[in-house]
């Protein structure tokens, strides 16, 4: 059974005495799970959507972003070490085609796949993480996180033509990858924290 978002109660529960298991104890068989509140599941389902459109458009418009990005790279030759011959610069010129591609891809795939990670991680976290500032703070980085760390891939994309691959990647990574990146992953770690401490309270539980 899922029930809809509450609000968080005066004492930091969700639902008021409704705060999950007690700390003692096995949760029991028939726990009803929550709903993470609106925003995030739009915020979720948003970028679900944007990896549908983007893998659409990326089928639709192929030919028409190519010929953009390597009119763009045709017109900064130092940029991409262009020199004037064709067979080098057709070697270089496809390298940053295809990179420039894989961005667009990797793009839908990550959006894709955090939307449904932002959805199901902050379910999990409501549902059983006791402490509200800990819930609140494992929701708050799985969505800021989960949301935009696609975004780089779209960034990549688009300084490829511009800055060439080494220095497009550079720029994505330091204000992108790193630090929503590193809020997803300390989001996980930290509801894995929380799952364990209360698997081994309920372990304590029942063997005393």
């Amino acid at each position: 059974m899922i029930e809809p978002p509450v609000a968080e109660s005066a004492s930091g529960g969700y639902g008021g005495s409704r705060r999950g298991p007690p700390s003692n104890q096995s949760p029991p068989s028939n726990q009803s799970w929550r709903l993470p509140p609106i925003p995030v599941l739009l915020v979720g389902v948003v970028l679900i959507a944007c990896a549908e459109v983007g893998g659409a458009s990326m089928a639709q418009f192929k030919l028409e972003l190519t010929r953009w990005a390597r009119g763009i790279m045709l017109a900064r030759p130092q940029t991409h070490g262009l020199v004037g011959v064709r067979d080098v610069d057709e070697q270089i010129l496809d390298e940053a085609l295809v990179k420039f591609d894989a961005g667009l891809r990797l793009f839908h795939l990550h959006a894709e796949g955090l939307g449904t990670i932002i959805i199901v991680t902050s379910m999990v976290a409501v549902s059983v993480v006791e402490h509200a500032a800990l819930r609140r703070v494992i929701v708050a980085l799985i969505t800021a996180g989960g949301a935009l760390y696609p975004l780089g891939y779209l960034m990549w994309s688009a300084l490829i033509p511009f800055q060439g691959i080494a220095r497009g990647k550079a720029v994505a990574e330091w204000l992108v990858w790193i630090p929503f990146g590193s809020a997803a992953i300390v989001a996980m770690w930290l509801l894995v924290g929380a799952l364990a401490v209360q698997c081994a309270r309920s372990a304590r539980g029942r063997s005393g």
